[in-house]
């Protein structure tokens, strides 16, 4: 192998590393302080990277918002329970377990459904993007299901609360964590609570889509 060759093949691996702790941060970044908030100069503060490397990786900000933005693993789930042979009440309990842990956990939680939920709640130009590839996708998801769950006769619009409903509920554990560890200073979010609030959701949600069942064939 020529020296040449040697170089650039140890300049790639590092180049991607670098491209790597950059998405990283963003992640963590564009999750707490959002779109507007975040800086280019603490994203490559955490990476530990010059301020050049984004404008050489990704272009501009907007094109590493864009990079970051990877909803795979919510429309993975998604996935996954369209094609589970549970029945449909079933299918919803565990997804919106699965959703919850997405947004609260704070080991393993989604950093881009943590952007998304941070989108909702202060709008930014990215949120164009996150309704294309994330929202409009998910809310599509959970209109069919819940239509399995109460029938055809549902009206559209009371089928469009239903999914306004079992999202709002989910969202308001994150927006509102601020507030509720002052409410309740001894919350933490770990397994066991999440847990907990994702039984309620879906108890909760089910409770009223079995009205609604029964509404629907009066």
């Amino acid at each position: 192998m020529a020296a040449a060759d040697i170089k650039e093949a140890e300049i790639k691996p590092a180049s991607e590393h670098t491209r790597m702790r950059l998405l990283d941060a963003a992640r963590e970044v564009f999750s707490q302080q959002g779109f507007q908030g975040a800086t280019i100069r603490e994203i490559c503060r955490r990476a530990d990277a010059n301020v050049a490397a984004v404008n050489y990786h990704f272009g501009s900000k907007d094109g590493l918002l864009a990079e970051a933005l990877n909803f795979a693993p919510l429309a993975a789930l998604q996935q996954a329970s369209v094609k589970s042979t549970e029945c449909p009440p079933i299918r919803l309990r565990l997804f919106v377990r699965d959703f919850m842990l997405m947004l609260l956990d704070e080991k393993n939680a989604s950093s881009p459904c943590r952007i998304m939920a941070r989108e909702l709640a202060d709008p930014t130009p990215a949120l164009d993007q996150i309704v294309s590839e994330a929202i409009a996708p998910l809310h599509e998801f959970l209109g069919n299901l819940v239509r399995e769950i109460i029938g055809k006769n549902v009206a559209e619009a009371e089928l469009r609360r239903c999914v306004h409903s079992i999202l709002g509920q989910c969202l308001f554990y994150r927006h509102s964590h601020p507030v509720l560890q002052r409410l309740h200073p001894k919350l933490r979010y770990d397994h066991k609570e999440i847990n907990a609030i994702s039984d309620h959701i879906a108890e909760f949600s089910l409770a009223a889509i079995k009205h609604l069942e029964k509404s629907s064939r009066r």
